[in-house]
């Protein structure tokens, strides 16, 4: 133990030595230089939104509508041989046609989202969902759409 941490330190004064730091000067910006805005919401972020509960977020993610549940979705479907990523996790609403359980190996997850409260309604690109306390429901310009909460799920 004595030897590695010897070894460390030769290393960092070897280090130091040949990169001195000290010489460093901090210089400040003319008084005209325009500062940079800075905000906590990204491109992605302010396509999407999360439940109240924390529980439920969706994101426009190309044509489709990502929603994702982190208690899983119940009952969980069966998992197809053709997914071999997380399963179940939670829907992917496209544009046209019906809603399909998520096979990925990512997640949409932002901590910027804005809050959908209760009772209130969100709509991007066709997309619609409706925030309730008892789940969320989402449809898109066709009118398939889906229903999710913590005990349950269906497609429409």
């Amino acid at each position: 133990m004595q030897r590695i941490r010897i070894s460390c330190l030769s290393v960092l004064a070897i280090a130091t030595s040949l990169f001195p730091f000290t010489n460093l000067k901090a210089e400040a910006l003319p008084q005209n230089t325009p500062a940079i805005a800075q905000s906590s919401e990204d491109d992605f972020s302010r396509n999407g939104f999360i439940m109240p509960s924390k529980n439920i977020y969706c994101v426009i993610y190309g044509d489709h509508l990502r929603c994702e549940i982190i208690s899983q979705l119940k009952p969980m479907p069966p998992q197809p041989e053709s997914c071999n990523l997380d399963w179940g996790g939670g829907l992917s609403l496209p544009k046209v046609g019906k809603a399909k359980v998520l096979c990925v190996g990512d997640t949409a997850y932002s901590p910027n989202y804005k809050t959908l409260a209760y009772g209130k309604t969100w709509s991007r690109s066709g997309f619609v969902c409706k925030s309730r306390t008892d789940g969320l429901t989402c449809t898109n310009p066709k009118g398939y759409g889906f229903f999710l909460n913590r005990e349950e799920w269906k497609t429409f």
